[in-house]
């Protein structure tokens, strides 16, 4: 691996410390403060507008990313195209839902979603942290991101340690979006001198994107909505506090998958820049095995201490997170290396597979969630996860180009027996 791949990731990894931390000694004391139910009202509205914001995006960040990495100023130019369609659909997308709840009369968790509303706009249209990662300058992005939450962990403290109403977690819902699209902006539009000096430029790069991403659309908002099922249908099925119950799970059980993604996002640039295809394919493989060789031990920590560190830091109301945190966690390794075989078929533009495949497991996994969370409950919802995400990577991938995601599998099989028989 290269010197500056291994320092990008080392970058990307300090940035999510900072959330474990935050994770540790501030999340865990805020849901312990509010209990399960006003924490599952936040993260249900996190969940809604999550999915708005992807929508928003119309598939344009593994396409801008692409970009940079073999063209950076027709990337930056793609960026600044990008901005104002992002924020168009995301007001079209999401103030019918903020409509729905108003005249639902859900007057208790509307000022949640609202946070969470515009928390995530200013997310939807921070494009420029993907110039940052795709150049390899996620040391940028560590601190700009490290800054912000900071100061949305110090909001969030101070308002449970002072006893303040819950409606004040507000305005750290919001600064958590707003801090580092505001310093990135001005950064970026700073230090940049690129420009899209024609309107007539514009509209080309904005029908490139328009004519590109929509046969990627499909598979990203599927996929917004497909990892969000299970906490949506939780909501409909078992109210606000199993949802509160679920996202601790969830939460502990992804934690930590920030140190395999910065790997794989900081080797993802090689693999696209890679001419041969043999190469390329070799890459992923090893790639896939170094994120199982770092999760292991991970998986085999969470077991021994997870259940203690629910009891000590949330206490007894988040008991039941323990199990469905053990079979997410699982899930997130799967996941993980679902990240790797989807670049690599967006590598060799299949987009429209995709777009087709991730349509087809938003369904499955919707099958999946209603049957099992009906039977098992949060349980239920855990396991609908976890054989979705198996599905995904596997038998679902093989499909595309004659099997060749099966190649990449069968490498990481033969690479881990090598392995096996070395030690």
């Amino acid at each position: 691996m290269e010197k500056k791949i291994l320092s990008n990731s080392i970058w990307m990894m300090s940035e999510k410390v900072i959330s474990i931390v935050g994770l540790i000694f501030v999340t865990s004391y805020v849901a312990k403060y509010v209990g399960p139910g006003i924490f599952g009202q936040i993260a249900f509205a996190t969940s809604l507008f999550q999915i708005t914001q992807v929508i928003s995006q119309l598939g344009s960040d593994v396409i801008i990313f692409k970009r940079i990495s073999r063209n950076v100023t027709s990337g930056i130019k793609l960026i600044y195209a990008t901005t104002t369609i992002r924020f168009f659909i995301y007001l079209l997308t999401s103030i019918p839902v903020l409509l729905f709840t108003y005249y639902k009369g859900d007057s208790d968790g509307l000022i949640y979603l609202v946070a969470c509303f515009l928390a995530c706009l200013f997310s939807a249209l921070d494009v420029y942290s993907i110039y940052y990662d795709a150049t390899l300058q996620s040391k940028k992005n560590t601190i700009i991101n490290a800054f912000g939450l900071i100061i949305s962990l110090i909001l969030r403290w101070g308002v449970a340690v002072f006893a303040l109403s819950p409606e004040f977690l507000c305005i750290p819902i919001i600064c958590s979006g707003l801090i580092p699209y505001i310093i990135r902006m001005c950064y970026f539009n700073g230090g940049l001198k690129v420009k899209i000096k024609r309107r007539k430029h514009k509209f080309l790069y904005t029908k490139y994107l328009f004519k590109t991403g929509i046969t990627f659309v499909v598979s990203t908002i599927s996929v917004a909505i497909y990892i969000r099922l299970s906490m949506l249908c939780l909501g409909y099925m078992d109210g606000a506090s199993t949802v509160g119950v679920y996202s601790v799970a969830a939460t502990l059980a992804t934690s930590w998958g920030f140190i395999c993604q910065s790997f794989i996002k900081s080797t993802l640039p090689s693999i696209f820049s890679e001419k041969e295809h043999h190469l390329a394919i070799m890459k992923s493989a090893t790639l896939s095995v170094l994120v199982v060789c770092i999760a292991s031990p991970i998986l085999l920590g969470a077991f021994i201490f997870g259940e203690w560190f629910i009891n000590i830091f949330y206490g007894e109301k988040y008991q039941a997170a323990f199990i469905p945190m053990m079979i997410l966690s699982f899930s997130t390794v799967i996941s993980a290396l679902g990240t790797i075989s989807a670049r690599f078929i967006a590598r060799m533009s299949g987009y429209g597979f995709l777009s087709k495949k991730m349509l087809v497991v938003a369904i499955v996994s919707l099958l999946f969630n209603v049957v099992l969370i009906n039977y098992y409950g949060i349980i239920g919802a855990s396991i609908a996860t976890i054989v979705t995400e198996i599905l995904s990577l596997t038998l679902l991938n093989y499909f595309f180009h004659k099997g060749i995601v099966f190649q990449i599998h069968k490498m990481i099989i033969l690479k881990n027996l090598f392995l096996l028989k070395r030690k």
